[in-house]
């Protein structure tokens, strides 16, 4: 309790461990490079094998992901910053889910909501990622120019990588590919959400008031040291 005509203390800002950004970044790149990933030589076989027009593929692949994931960027980022991992799991197993599902559509219409399941994942933990490289202290400033890089660097290299799996195997393969890679960032957060939760520091302790004295009649003082 802080005794009246004292000021409260200033709540401290949190600053958390280098490699609690390396998950959620991870996921973020991820997410990044499924959001350019259907350009090129995927929406052609997606196209002939479930028999969609380009403006069909467009709102079936592409505007629904997008939708979704600018929806959950900003509740990402905010729930991020105070529960980074208990928000980032659930988002990479929607991620999980969505690509299963896109996998292995039979139709547009199941297609459609794969890719919403997966925006809805990528979206969050992209905002993760952000609030996390704002939390890094002396290192915030670099970790998000390197995160920054390597978001830029998915969104262009995403439609090379989609092409080359497309073309070698089937478009069905780009979306399973993304499966093991989001449980590898799935393992790399659970991870350092436990050594964060191992080795957070101890809460502060209250501000005390300094002690008092009240003089008493032929120079004695109460309150004082020895006392």
């Amino acid at each position: 309790m802080i005794p009246p005509g004292y000021p409260a203390p200033a709540r401290p800002s949190v600053v958390r461990p280098l490699w609690s950004l390396a998950g959620p970044a991870f996921s973020a790149v991820l997410a990044a490079a499924l959001l350019m990933a259907p350009i090129g030589p995927l929406v052609s076989a997606i196209k002939r094998d479930l028999g969609l027009s380009t403006s069909a593929m467009t709102v079936t692949v592409v505007a629904q992901y997008v939708a979704a994931t600018l929806a959950l960027v900003a509740p990402g980022y905010l729930l991020g910053r105070r529960w980074p991992t208990a928000t980032a799991v659930p988002a990479l197993v929607l991620l999980i889910i969505g690509s299963v599902v896109s996998a292995f559509t039979p139709g547009a219409a199941l297609l459609a909501v794969g890719r919403v399941i997966v925006g809805l994942g990528a979206g969050t933990v992209v905002g993760v990622a952000l609030a996390l490289s704002g939390q890094l202290g002396r290192w915030r400033s670099r970790a998000q120019l390197v995160l920054g890089l390597a978001l830029g660097a998915a969104l262009l290299l995403g439609p090379v990588a989609s092409g080359m799996l497309a073309q070698a195997m089937s478009w069905r393969t780009v979306f399973l590919v993304d499966v093991p890679v989001a449980m590898v960032a799935l393992a790399g957060t659970v991870a350092s959400g436990i050594a964060m939760w191992v080795v957070r520091p101890s809460p502060p302790r209250p501000a005390t008031a300094p002690a008092t004295t009240t003089p008493l009649p032929g120079g004695t003082w109460l309150g004082g040291p020895g006392h």
